[in-house]
């Protein structure tokens, strides 16, 4: 009788542990799914524009402001307004391309980007086997005393769970794809230093459609405002 109440009690006990490590477990993912699928408050992204129109404030100000400048060969200042930016990058008239965008089974769409005081935070709505996840990339870019800018990534966010190592290794992934196709381009192996080590590279970069360069000399970020400087590289 005593051999079979310990059966009794013992399967009770084991009934009771595994009652209890379901319900950790269930807990467990429904706090990690809110964690993932947390949507930042910044995270506010444009629809795109209805008409086949280019958007106006990268036709009007910022291409010939940046054009004009150019070929004047003397250094310029650019004020980059956060909405004006944001219209640009989800219109695919603008950009080239439409949203979403599919990479590897990956589905990418919504970009937004938001200037806060020194901080620029690029976000867009990733969903990979039907769960949709806010990414959001946090850096802190800055030029040193030597003229070296620095992204300075504070870290990458998917919903509100920290996956910065992670970000990083694909980052590398990608960067290393692309370099494999060009293998001479310079920029794109300082952006494989920048993303993966935080590393600070001289940042001259190409005129498109044509042989003239330019360095960045000056970052400020304000709230909604980025205003840039630039010199001519002789």
């Amino acid at each position: 009788m005593n051999r079979n109440n310990k059966k009794k009690q013992g399967l009770r006990t084991g009934l009771r542990v595994l009652c209890i490590a379901i319900i950790v477990l269930a807990v467990v993912c429904v706090v990690g799914v809110f964690l993932l699928t947390h949507v930042p408050s910044e995270y506010q992204p444009l629809r795109p524009p209805p008409t086949d129109e280019v958007s106006p404030y990268l036709t009007h100000y910022l291409a010939p402001n940046f054009h004009n400048n150019i070929q004047l060969d003397k250094p310029f200042d650019v004020m980059v307004i956060q909405k004006g930016l944001n219209e640009i990058i989800v219109d695919e008239n603008s950009l080239g391309w439409a949203w979403p965008y599919s990479l590897n089974g990956v589905v990418i769409s919504a970009p937004s980007v938001v200037f806060q005081q020194d901080t620029i935070m690029l976000m867009a709505t990733v969903d990979y086997a039907g769960i949709p996840i806010v990414i959001t990339i946090i850096g802190m870019p800055a030029l040193d005393e030597n003229g070296l800018l620095s992204l300075s990534i504070q870290k990458v966010n998917a919903g509100a769970v920290n996956i910065t190592p992670l970000a990083r290794f694909i980052a590398r992934q990608v960067v290393a794809h692309q370099l494999r196709i060009l293998p001479e381009t310079q920029w794109l192996r300082d952006l494989d230093g920048a993303l993966a080590d935080n590393k600070s590279f001289d940042p001259v970069f190409p005129v498109y459609e044509s042989d003239k360069h330019i360095r960045l000399t000056k970052t400020e970020i304000t709230n909604g405002k980025l205003l840039l400087g630039f010199a001519p590289v002789r």
